[in-house]
């Protein structure tokens, strides 16, 4: 039982850990390409004369990398698999801590519990 909570802990640590990475990646991404239109549009207003930018399409990608973040929901799933780490960090205390049949039994009990409480929000982000 200690090696499966071990794993399980690892596993969503490093899932927190990469949807953290993906958020700050994809917001970049997006912040950056707004600046770069936002320069453009400057340079336009300043010389008018100047050949056209993309400026348009530009603005189209800066929105579609933000709402790429949105729809993939990446700080919300990192936020979830970071606390679902720390209860399963704390299930893996109670079962080390166990001293009676009853209350190893309980400590699995509750690791369970944590593992199907994550499954369940899954689910239902998924149908959202």
């Amino acid at each position: 039982m200690q090696k499966r909570i071990c794993d399980q802990r690892k596993w969503y640590e490093k899932k927190a850990r990469s949807n953290k990475r993906s958020a700050k990646i994809w917001m970049g991404l997006g912040v950056i390409a707004y600046a770069v239109g936002f320069s453009f549009i400057v340079v336009r207003i300043a010389d008018p004369a100047m050949p056209g930018w993309p400026t348009e399409p530009l603005i189209v990608i800066a929105a579609s990398l933000i709402g790429w973040t949105q729809i993939k929901k990446f700080n919300e799933l990192a936020s979830a698999y970071t606390l679902t780490a720390h209860e399963i960090g704390l299930t893996a205390d109670l079962i080390t801590d166990a001293n009676s049949d009853e209350a190893f039994s309980s400590a699995v009990n509750e690791a369970e519990l944590a593992f199907s409480r994550e499954r369940t929000q899954w689910v239902a982000r998924q149908n959202n």
